[in-house]
Order: structure tokens, then sequence, then C-alpha cells
């Protein structure tokens, strides 16, 4: 039997061989990304400029702009905000005229995939992105999720008894809720997503048969949430549970549907164009706002974290509900033919 001095020694020395590996091995990653820091940050000094086109609310990308300089005051931001389509229009006139303003283009994922699919964005992998889930960020490091809206069923509490309060989507189907649902007029990502959860077949049979239901058609998401809680409605198909909760805890008389299934889950994104001018401070932003600091501060503004380690406030807007990532993919190659049966299904002339 070996005596305890040797044994010991014995461990001491592979304890420190263990550790000189890894410091030999370890070390010169941790100083590469050291050292691509540094000199990014450098480049930024020299920008001295971020330019953020955005389909954010003003007093959420001033906030964001804030912080930003906060931490790094050498940059000065300049907003552009708009809706996510006119955001897209304008960056899109610009470089046609090749003029190239935008460092950083943050709106729904279909106006950032469809950027990409025509070469308009730059790759950039942050050193957040391990805490985003797979569905959540672009495998090719085009685009990161900014934040959540999960799809759910929005329902007037005075006129749905708890005993009647759908479950899933068939549960609509009943014949006491006919005339009673809204829905919003271009409800695309929806529909697409919702077929593909299905099936086909079995999907396109399903929209066929809600649309017998005599939906009421409306324009815009909160407006529908206005309709339902004011109890013109009882219940609307897509509502933003952020926006619900935030109504519920004012009082009004209004709840949505937590769905044991997949809950379709639309994506805001993040990206650097490809032409970004101030390429460096673009980074910066970037890493900033998938940050734990940058995604808490969605939590202030009642928005949903796209951070798998950030939760929302309250937490049960994501606690236990299985969050299907409404990818672009697919839905923008057949985007005309999703809007054409959309259209026929729903919008046709009754």
């Amino acid at each position: 039997m070996m005596p305890r001095s040797t044994l010991l020694r014995t461990i001491s020395n592979a304890v420190y061989l263990l550790l000189f590996l890894m410091f030999t091995f370890q070390n010169p990653i941790a100083n590469a990304a050291s050292a691509e820091r540094e000199k990014m940050l450098e480049g930024a000094k020299k920008e001295g400029r971020l330019v953020l086109y955005t389909g954010m609310d003003t007093d959420e990308a001033n906030q964001y702009a804030r912080e930003f300089t906060k931490r790094y005051p050498f940059i000065k931001p300049e907003i552009f905000r708009s809706s996510g389509e006119s955001v897209q229009t304008r960056f899109l006139t610009e470089h046609r005229a090749n003029v190239h303003n935008a460092d950083i283009f943050q709106t729904s994922i279909v106006q950032v995939y469809q950027l990409k699919n025509t070469g308009l964005l730059g790759k950039y992998v942050s050193e957040e992105s391990h805490a985003y889930g797979e569905g959540f960020k672009d495998p090719q490091g085009y685009w990161t999720a900014f934040y959540l809206i999960p799809y759910v069923i929005g329902y007037n509490t005075r006129l749905v008894s708890p005993k009647d309060v759908p479950s899933s989507y068939e549960d609509l189907l009943h014949p006491k809720w006919k005339g009673q649902i809204a829905l919003e007029t271009e409800e695309y990502q929806w529909f697409y997503h919702l077929i593909e959860i299905m099936g086909k077949e079995k999907g396109l049979a399903y929209m066929k048969k809600l649309a017998g239901q005599n939906l009421q058609l409306r324009k815009g998401h909160t407006l529908l949430a206005q309709l339902v809680a004011a109890g013109e409605m009882a219940m609307a198909v897509v509502v933003y549970s952020n926006r619900v909760e935030r109504m519920k805890n004012s009082g009004a008389p209004i709840d949505w549907v937590r769905f044991k299934g997949p809950t379709i889950t639309a994506i805001n994104a993040i990206a650097i164009p490809e032409k970004a001018p101030h390429s460096n401070a673009a980074k910066l932003f970037v890493d900033f706002v998938l940050s734990k600091e940058g995604q808490y501060l969605l939590r202030g503004l009642r928005r949903i974290p796209a951070r798998s380690d950030v939760f929302p406030d309250p937490p049960s807007l994501t606690q236990g509900l299985n969050l299907y990532p409404a990818r672009p993919e697919g839905m923008i190659e057949n985007y005309r033919e999703t809007v054409a049966r959309f259209d026929e299904i729903f919008n046709r002339p009754k």
C-alpha cells in the first residue's frame, strides 16, 4: 500500500497538473476574447455614434439609449422610430440610394428575416447569445430575439364563466361562441404556425370551421383587447398576454388562456446591417440589449424578455408555457400563399 505522504504528493501533483493544463488551454481563448473586446471598444470610441432604427415605442427606445450611454458615454445614440414596416421601407429606400445610416435594425422578426434573405444583414454572434434558446436566435448568427410576444386567447371574465374558459383553440368551435369571437384582420403569423403545428390538412379544416363561427374581424391587437374588456366581444383568438395582464391589473374584466400545448410566440429581433457605418458601437449595443441588464429593462417596460434566465413581470407570463417560436422560415417563402389562404377563409365577403 502506498504511504500516506506519497499518496498526498501524488494527488497534489495531479491537481497542479490539472490547473496548469486548464490555464494553458483556456487562457489563450480568454486573452483572445479580451483583445477582441478592447479592439471593439477602441473602434467604438473612434466612431462615437450609434444610429438605431427601431420599432420600439419612443419612450422605450429613449430609455435604452440613455442606459447604453451610461455604460458607454463616448457613444452618442440617434434614433429613428416608426412601425416595423415603415422602418424597413426607409432602410430599403436608403439602401437603393447607396445611403447607409442604420447601425441597428430592430423590428419584428418578419422584417429582420426579409433583410437577411436579401443579404443586407451582417453576422454577429454576441457574447450573450448562449442565454438564448434554440429557435430564438439565428443559427447563422444574423439575428437574436430581443423580446417575445406570446399569442394567447383573451376573454371577458364577465361574459365567460370559469367553467367555460377555453383550454384550446378547438374549444372556440363551440356553438355558444358563434358571433362572439374576434380576430385580427392580418393574423398571418398565427395562421401559418398553427397550421404547421396541427398539420396542413387538419389545420386548414380547423380554420374553415373557425371562420364558420362568424368571427368579428378587427384591425389591431390593442383594439381587440379593448373590445373584449368592454364586453363587445366575449373572446379574441389572438391577444398579447403582457398587454392583457396590464389591463387586468388595472381592474378590467379580461384574462388570457394558458395553453397546455404549444403557445405560438412572435419574436421581436435585433440585428446589425451588413453596411452599418458604426459597426463596433452596434456590437456593443447588441451585447448590452441581450445582457441581463438590458433584458431586465424589459421587465420595467412590461415586455417579455427573450433571455432564458430573465423572467417577465409577473413571471406567470411565461412560466409553465411551452413557447413555440414563430420563426419566419417557411412563412416568408410562402407569404403570398399564406395571405391568400387567410383572406380566402376569413376575409372573404360574407
